[in-house]
């Protein structure tokens, strides 16, 4: 696996907010809300300008519940629209890595990262970051790729 520094840029995206989210029911809810966020960008008659994401905060101890961010990069602003609203991904210097696999393994990537930060003595920001770079719909989940991003101080 090739974990590297990068310098991360914002980008602007529509967003929707889900708290203390079970880990056993985060595919149920990822689903719900991309669904609505698809739907409003075709409501706008706007495309994606990125890579959908889900931006992970306030973890329980043990990772079994989180404060989620489902988000979809645009290239404009947008009015917000009911619970839809505008949101900036972080920027600045950030450890990633790609994982490939079936989401529920994504374990097999956030470890090694964990460790990296460790090893080299980074400090997390405590806000993780899943870029979903294809589609579930149409890629088999050996294929499925994601590109993980800890933003670090």
């Amino acid at each position: 696996m090739n974990i590297e520094i990068i310098n991360k840029e914002a980008e602007i995206a529509v967003a929707v907010k889900f708290e203390a989210v079970e880990f056993t029911k985060m595919a149920e809810i990822m689903t719900r809300g991309y669904q609505k966020l698809w739907a409003y960008l075709a409501k706008c008659g706007k495309q994606m300008a990125g890579a959908p994401y889900c931006k992970y905060t306030n973890g329980s101890e043990n990772f079994t519940k989180f404060d989620i961010e489902l988000g979809i990069p645009v290239s404009e602003p947008l009015p917000e629209h009911g619970d839809i609203y505008m949101s900036k991904t972080c920027d600045g210097k950030a450890i990633t890595a790609t994982h490939k696999g079936a989401y529920r393994d994504i374990e097999k990537t956030y470890a090694p990262m964990m460790q990296y930060l460790a090893d080299h003595k980074l400090v997390s920001t405590e806000v993780y970051y899943d870029y979903y770079l294809n589609n579930p719909a149409d890629t088999s989940e050996s294929e499925l790729l994601t590109k993980v991003v800890f933003p670090i101080k």
